[in-house]
């Protein structure tokens, strides 16, 4: 085979691109087995969090499944998605990033003196919270009733 580069003319014979290619798909073939055996995953494809489980026996001969941690959180979240700011008590709140049992308690008291929360940029009016709280937490609550924030939700 001829190839010419850069005005160059090279000549390979055609047994040796024969050996490159094949060389090439065993050295792809390795790399593979090599991932696979360690359980690197080197492409996502999706964006949902994958468990991998491993079989392992115990001493009485009988076997378990365990999950592993490749580096991501596996365990399941019971927690809500969404926290009503006009529903949630404290322990509730305080899932919330950067809002603690005093913070959550100012919350609580907010809303017995003012009533509900209209919107979800009225919790900025909270002693304590400003800003850079509240963009912390803004995906995480709604307000309103549990049944017309559970009605929203499903539209």
């Amino acid at each position: 085979m001829k190839f010419k580069i850069l005005g160059i003319e090279i000549t390979i014979r055609k047994e040796y691109v024969l050996i490159g290619i094949l060389m090439l798909i065993l050295i792809l073939a390795l790399w593979g087995w090599y991932l696979k055996t360690n359980g690197i995953e080197v492409f996502d494809a999706d964006d949902k969090q994958s468990v991998r489980q491993i079989k392992t026996e115990t001493g009485d001969g009988e076997s378990t499944e365990k999950p592993v941690d490749n580096g991501r959180n596996t365990e399941v979240s019971e927690e809500p998605q969404f926290i009503n700011i006009n529903t949630a008590d404290i322990n509730a709140l305080m899932k919330l990033h950067g809002i603690g049992k005093v913070k959550a308690k100012a919350i609580i008291d907010y809303r017995e003196q003012n009533g509900p929360f209209r919107s979800i940029e009225e919790i900025m009016n909270v002693k304590g919270i400003g800003e850079a709280t509240f963009s912390r937490i803004k995906d995480r609550i709604i307000v309103g009733t549990e049944e017309s924030n559970n009605t929203e939700l499903l539209k």
